[in-house]
């Protein structure tokens, strides 16, 4: 292999973001860029996997140009994203259009069904996977009984980066830990499961799913238009890659459950490997297979986590907002001054983050947010103390089912976005009472992206080797015992809250479903008239 250089590109579910790596593990350039997600009704999340392409292949560009080096040299690419989401994909290999992602809950209706015919807990048995409209059967059944034409003018259904990889080679493939976020792939066999498929109705879409292959497994090399795309020769060699999830246990230099991570983006994963499909008989926790052979992932998370902050950047800060852009600063670097400056435990202000659903372990998809507590003397650095710390007190309950299956690492690892907060991280310390790890490269993904193509290329000898070269540690936080003891009490309250509030979830979520009603005018052709006789008044 006369290459020394690896591309790894990440589909997040708002940003895709490329890093060049050179095998000793040193980055040599990172980009990233936004795309969009489409709201078209309340709980539905769209998007579009032409914009998963577009964008993959403007940011791994970029970073070749930022890197300015030989395009010869990069000897192989490893894609990860997001999951559950199935681009339907034409016999022409057009895709079809906007799809539901992993957020998306108008398939609440159809997983209720699955439920009450086929036992969920076989379900979980065979897949890891809790029935949730999360997955993509689900999604699939919502297809079926709404949009059926669709489904009879699609040939592939491909995740995110299968989308991508298939863009780059020309050929359609998925691997085992997207396979295994389906609820129709046999986690213990690595197969898709015919039966599952018999009894969710689903057995005449079973040939949209490709063959399911080992995350690290060459699938072929670039295309003519792929290679033209990003200026890079047609014998870099592509991955079939892996899940955004076990791509970031992975370049946290996770292999067993000594240690766990956390991911914060747009919602929040905790996540740990092991060595066997180790299965929760209260089901509060999904398994799926891991991008090392042998090894599965258990991981829990939330819908939700730094889109409840981003949601109070846009909608309560804007001032903030104003300030960060005339300063050249972040807007949450203000926010974190503020809240810095609030107690633990915010004066008695309590966040339940459901913003978007429960997903794991609680696993209610009418679950709400609640702000509780909220008195005239808080401000909204209480409030934005109040969601940070609401999400810690959630990942502390993930952490605690994980004990009692008996996984119990020693230190968590923080990953993603919301890593950057210095605030955020010690809270997450004083409420989990674990001592906290700050990584160099908050990308997990693509850290593990480049780790698994080193190993298969030859470029690292092992997984440890490969590990100490790509994962590098920043600082360390231990917990405060003094602020560990408050939050125990305001933990407890958050405990009971959260089961106080169970009976409502379902109630509001019913009653705020209406679809507002719009003007009877058009208001853009309004706000003209408004300026033209503003025009002729002067």
């Amino acid at each position: 292999m006369s290459g020394d250089l690896l591309l790894s590109i990440d589909i997040g579910t708002t940003t895709v973001k490329a890093g060049l790596f050179h095998s000793n593990g040193s980055l040599l350039a990172l980009d990233g860029k936004e795309y969009p997600t489409y709201y078209p009704r309340p709980g539905w999340a769209e998007q579009d996997p032409d914009d998963w392409w577009r964008t993959s292949v403007e940011v791994a560009r970029n970073v070749l140009k930022k890197a300015g080096v030989d395009p010869s040299r990069v000897a192989g690419i490893c894609v990860s994203s997001q999951r559950e989401t199935l681009a339907l994909v034409d016999s022409e290999g057009r895709s079809l259009g906007r799809v539901p992602i992993w957020m998306d809950r108008r398939s609440s209706p159809q997983a209720e069904r699955i439920k009450s015919r086929v036992d969920p807990a076989e379900i979980y048995r065979k897949t890891g996977l809790v029935v949730d409209a999360t997955f993509t059967a689900t999604k699939l059944l919502w297809y079926k009984e709404n949009e059926p034409e669709v489904l009879r003018r699609a040939r592939l259904g491909l995740q995110p980066k299968d989308y991508v990889v298939y863009r780059l080679t020309g050929v359609a493939v998925t691997d085992h830990t997207v396979a295994s976020r389906t609820m129709l792939f046999n986690i213990v066999k690595l197969e898709w499961d015919r039966e599952l498929f018999e009894e969710l109705g689903l057995s005449e879409y079973a040939g949209l799913f490709p063959e399911s292959r080992y995350s690290d497994e060459v699938v072929g090399t670039l295309s003519e238009e792929a290679s033209r795309l990003l200026g890079l020769p047609r014998s870099v060699q592509v991955l079939a890659g892996m899940g955004d999830r076990q791509a970031e246990v992975l370049g946290a230099g996770i292999f067993d459950s000594r240690r766990v991570e956390e991911s914060t983006g747009t919602g929040s994963t905790t996540a740990t490997m092991v060595d066997s499909p180790l299965l929760d008989e209260k089901m509060r926790f999904s398994v799926g297979a891991a991008p090392i052979r042998g090894r599965w992932v258990v991981e829990a998370g939330m819908s939700t986590a730094g889109a409840i902050l981003r949601w109070f950047r846009d909608q309560v800060a804007d001032g903030v907002q104003l300030l960060a852009s005339s300063t050249r600063r972040r807007a949450y670097e203000y926010l974190d001054m503020e809240a810095a400056y609030v107690p633990p435990g915010s004066n008695g202000l309590i966040v339940l983050p459901f913003f978007s659903g429960a997903r794991s372990p609680r696993w209610n998809p009418y679950a709400r947010g609640v702000i509780f507590g909220l008195t005239v003397y808080h401000t909204r650095a209480h409030i934005f103390r109040a969601m940070m710390e609401g999400i810690a007190y959630e990942i502390r309950k993930i952490l605690e089912v994980f004990a009692e299956v008996g996984v119990k690492p020693g230190e968590l690892i923080l990953m993603g976005g919301g890593a950057k907060s210095p605030l955020w991280a010690r809270i997450k310390a004083n409420v989990t009472k674990m001592e906290v790890v700050l990584p160099e490269l908050l990308d997990a993904a693509l850290a593990g992206d480049a780790m698994l193509a080193s190993l298969k290329l030859g470029l690292s000898s092992s997984h440890d080797e490969a590990a100490k070269k790509f994962f590098r540690e920043k600082a360390r936080i231990k917990p405060d015992p003094r602020e560990s003891a408050i939050y125990d009490s305001y933990y407890s309250l958050y405990e009971r809250l959260v089961s106080a509030s169970e009976a409502f979830f379902a109630e509001i979520s019913s009653l705020g479903e209406a679809t507002p009603t719009p003007p009877p005018w058009d208001i853009e052709k309004l706000v003209h008239l408004l300026f033209k006789l503003e025009e002729t008044n002067s």
